[in-house]
């Protein structure tokens, strides 16, 4: 699963969760006129530690997805 979100200071990353919720892998910071090609980033793993540390200081927030017609 792949979820959106917004870092306090407006960079956008994408989290990759395996089926027990963990993190596994961070692409980031995405272009905002990107979004609809979520899957051609490279994920890494060695950014999650980074991510996990920043949601738990509240410094990320997740992005709910919209569908814009």
């Amino acid at each position: 699963m792949k979820i959106f979100w917004l870092h306090r200071n407006g960079n956008l990353y994408a989290l990759k969760h395996d089926t027990f919720g963990h993190i596994v892998g961070v692409a980031g910071p995405l272009d905002w006129d990107n979004l609809h090609d979520a899957d051609d980033p490279e994920y890494h793993s060695e950014l999650v530690l980074w991510a996990e540390g920043e949601i738990e200081r509240r410094a990320m927030q997740r992005m709910r997805a919209t569908l814009i017609c």
